[in-house]
């Protein structure tokens, strides 16, 4: 091995450090929306849907002390029973949200239903003077973003959050820092799949309950795998580029599970940003080899990340692009073997500092030196999915950014509806007002 290309500690520590900056809320962005927080109150919320995704939820709140969950809403039975057996209190239970938004002493709404609910649900909770959570996507059809605007701006003062946990994971706040700081270079690729296979069913006891159980093999409530799964790693590249996209090409089918779904099982799409940057996103049923990942791809390097992992591969002849770089995040060629041909890992872990104590910083480094060996396994201090609720009691208690605001949702959600467009109709669709890349006006 030369000596050149060995991964020394003291070099790659010189340069390790900056591999994780990163803060644990956005340090820009929407300002803070109550006028007078109160950080030592506990925030009393009520959840909207008990079913799969609720209750994944509800486990992550039983362990948040910041809030308290009084009341919950489901209306089907055995939903409503395993919400209050996961969370673990005793929670009033509800099968009309619309008297449980009457209660005084409530602060906050999770909606976590069929995507088809989510606009009048959150339009209600928010007239009622709640804050509200709503998971991806955030509405269902175009019209209904006015509807969601509508409320939010009549009610400044109430945070508006829409489940993507990714905006609340250490990791993707790392992997996020490098791109907008120049370490990927000039990044003009993303490219993502999220492949299962499965039938993607729920077990349904009585054939009456299909619809209410599978909803999302129905276009009368779901946006599919688009809604369900690309919203995701879409917003990803949304976030990566600094960009909505302007168009979108997909195609798709019903070519493997033929059991009476009307949406997809597999769909292949390519959406366009103004710069000329291009997401390729993959969701198939039937092969989980590749299972789901996100590839950030520059002319210096490329980060290939998922929940709970990430590895930063650097380009083997890296060119000089026009986005120069903010910060010197890989100085010289100290790391560039494993750089290349291995990968080095990205933590979830703070950026050491000078308030860092010694023996914490060389614990730090420690870790990263281990884990580009091979030998330490490194993961986020918390799941995504608690730290996004864990940052909405911090915006409702603290007065702290929306993690994922309104703007963010509606991006999101208008790449599903145009992505289910493109495939329905098997053409190009462009975004209102947004021309292809190198097209003047």
């Amino acid at each position: 091995m030369e000596k050149d290309q060995d991964v020394s500690r003291r070099d790659f520590l010189k340069t390790a450090a900056a591999v994780a900056a990163a803060s644990a809320l956005p340090s820009g962005g929407a300002p803070a929306i109550l006028a007078s927080p109160s950080p030592n109150s506990v925030v009393n919320y009520a959840m909207i849907g008990t079913g799969t995704e609720g209750c994944t939820l509800l486990k992550f709140l039983a362990t948040i002390p910041e809030g308290r969950c009084i009341a919950t809403c489901d209306i089907y039975p055995p939903n409503l029973k395993k919400g209050v057996e996961t969370i673990g209190s005793n929670p009033q239970t509800y099968d009309d949200y619309h008297k449980m938004l009457e209660r005084k002493d409530l602060d906050a709404v999770m909606v976590v239903t069929p995507l088809n609910l989510h606009t009048q649900m959150v339009v209600d909770a928010m007239s009622a003077g709640k804050h509200v959570f709503v998971e991806k996507t955030m509405y269902f059809k175009e019209d209904e973003e006015g509807q969601i605007r509508k409320a939010a701006e009549e009610h400044p003062k109430q945070a508006l959050q829409v489940g993507l946990q990714r905006r609340s994971s250490d990791l993707y706040q790392v992997a996020m820092e490098m791109v907008h700081k120049g370490a990927l270079g000039k990044v003009l690729f993303v490219r993502a799949n999220w492949h299962r296979n499965s039938n993607w069913r729920r077990p349904v006891p009585d054939p009456k309950f299909e619809r209410l159980i599978n909803w999302r093999m129905y276009k009368e409530y779901s946006g599919g795998l688009f809604a369900e799964l690309c919203s995701h790693q879409l917003d990803v590249a949304n976030w990566a580029f600094g960009a909505d996209p302007i168009s979108v090409t997909a195609t798709g089918g019903i070519d493997y599970w033929k059991d009476g779904r009307e949406v997809c099982d597999n769909i292949q799409a390519i959406y366009e940003y103004p710069g000329g940057q291009k997401f390729l996103w993959s969701g198939i049923l039937f092969n989980e080899h590749f299972q789901f990942q996100e590839e950030i791809m520059g002319d210096r390097g490329t980060l290939v990340i998922t929940l709970g992992k990430g590895l930063f591969y650097r380009e083997p002849v890296v060119r000089v692009s026009n986005s120069g770089l903010k910060e010197n995040w890989w100085a010289g060629a100290t790391v560039s073997k494993a750089a290349i041909q291995e990968g080095i890992p990205i933590f979830p872990d703070r950026t050491a500092n000078q308030s860092t104590g010694f023996v914490d910083r060389e614990m730090l480094y420690a870790k990263r030196w281990l884990a580009s060996m091979g030998i330490y396994k490194y993961e986020e201090a918390h799941d995504p999915w608690w730290s996004e609720m864990s940052n909405f009691f911090a915006t409702i208690r603290d007065g702290k950014p929306v993690i994922a605001p309104l703007e963010i949702g509606v991006a999101d959600a208008q790449g599903v509806i145009y992505g289910n467009r493109a495939v329905e109709t098997g053409q190009k669709v462009f975004w209102p007002n947004k021309q292809e890349p190198g097209i003047k006006s």
